[in-house]
């Protein structure tokens, strides 16, 4: 599972220097050399939004979304594994939703292509199936270790 973060979290970071690039590119030639490139609004468009989504995943793998953490601590310990379930469940269907929808668009938009690029549009929606995946993924562990517990709330990290 490490070794999986890992990789997403440097494949993410790649396209946030790529997009950084591209910008920096974009910005040089049109501004500078007075050279429009046609290029880089759709690629650093693409970029970021493949980067959003591998972040998203690694978001909840690190267990760095937004919660109410809060609240749940000043639950009853039994509510607070009603609400580590519930917080897990929705989780789960989210992630099954983008992958399931993220693959249907993928399909759908595949026949598109960009206009500056020699790429599918359905590249942008095939980030969204595999963020789902991700998140599926690196939630299953925590699925498995609230099971194991049966009935006792993970202290908090």
């Amino acid at each position: 599972m490490r070794l999986l973060e890992t990789v997403t979290g440097y494949v993410a970071a790649a396209l946030l220097v790529a997009f950084t690039v591209i910008i920096l590119v974009d910005v040089v030639f049109r501004y500078w050399l007075k050279i429009p490139l046609t290029w880089p609004a759709e690629s650093s468009v693409l970029l970021f939004q493949w980067g959003v989504f591998l972040g998203a995943a690694l978001a909840v793998r690190r267990r760095m979304h937004f919660g109410l953490d809060l609240v749940v601590r000043l639950m009853s310990a039994p509510l607070r594994r009603l609400a580590e379930g519930f917080g897990l469940a929705v989780v789960m269907a989210v992630s099954v939703l983008l992958m399931v929808l993220g693959l249907d668009m993928t399909q759908r938009a595949w026949p598109s292509l960009y206009a500056t690029l020699p790429l599918s549009h359905g590249v942008a929606y095939l980030g969204v199936a595999v963020s789902g995946a991700l998140m599926l993924v690196f939630t299953l562990p925590r699925l498995v270790a609230f099971w194991h517990r049966g009935g006792h709330h993970a202290p908090p990290r």
